[in-house]
């Protein structure tokens, strides 16, 4: 049911559907107005979120920025929700464009940062239920070479709720000194660090996988692009995600 209603909620928060729900609308009504009107705002919400500028714009106030490695700085364990893995039509796992959070928790720990890493996903496919995220994802480290001793996955979450919920429950068995690092996208790190001090994990964000608000002004950016139009899509969910939980 909660992934039913994350469904629902996800098709209602993404611009290109308000378009479609428009242009449909403009259809069924009679009026002339009421269908010109609807058209109007369709081409309008077209042409507001298809910018790249202000995408970059609202992904700079909303993500955290970029973090310095400082090696000097020892956390007990890093925690990495899951996400950055996906199964194929077969059950196989790969990487998706989320990747980053592996090869950040996998350099962290290299780097002797992080001394332990909790992996934390099951799967959140409503369609397969054989794919374990997180056991996948220990095997990939393992074959990086990082030793079985330091990797606890967690398998059994679907959300981010569950990550916490779950970390919470490991990370108070295994008596591991606080703060945490939590290494997830910077897009995601807003909602993620209030679910987990809402669980009562004290963690510090390491912002990772940057997919807008990075790159500086240019003119070419201000020219409506479609794929800009579905790249919102994530941003809106997460911050409707992160009101939803303040205002709990």
């Amino acid at each position: 049911m909660h992934q039913v209603a994350s469904i629902v909620v996800s098709f209602f928060l993404s611009p290109f559907n308000w378009i479609i729900i428009l242009i449909i609308a403009g259809f069924l009504f009679r009026k002339a107005s009421s269908r010109k009107a609807c058209r109007t705002a369709a081409l309008c919400i077209f042409i507001v979120f298809s910018n790249q500028w202000l995408l970059n714009w609202f992904a700079k106030q909303w993500q955290p920025a970029p973090v310095v490695i400082n090696k000097n700085k020892v956390y007990s364990c890093g925690i990495v929700p899951g996400g950055f893995a996906s199964p194929d039509e077969n059950g196989y796992g790969y990487f998706n464009a989320t990747a980053d959070r592996f090869i950040q928790a996998e350099k962290l720990y290299k780097l002797g940062v992080i001394q332990h890493i909790l992996i934390s996903g099951g799967n959140g496919k409503m369609n397969d239920n054989n794919f374990r995220e997180a056991a996948w994802a220990k095997n990939e480290l393992m074959a990086m070479g990082i030793p079985d001793s330091i990797i606890f996955a967690e398998d059994r979450s679907n959300d981010t709720n569950d990550n916490a919920m779950y970390a919470k429950k490991i990370l108070d068995s295994l008596h591991l000194p606080s703060p945490y690092l939590l290494i997830t996208s910077a897009r995601h790190i807003p909602r993620a660090l209030l679910i987990f001090k809402n669980a009562g994990i004290n963690a510090i964000g390491f912002p990772c996988n940057y997919l807008d608000g990075r790159s500086g002004f240019t003119f070419s950016s201000l020219i409506p692009q479609p794929s800009v139009l579905l790249a919102w899509d994530s941003y809106l969910k997460e911050m409707a995600g992160y009101i939803w939980y303040k205002l709990k």
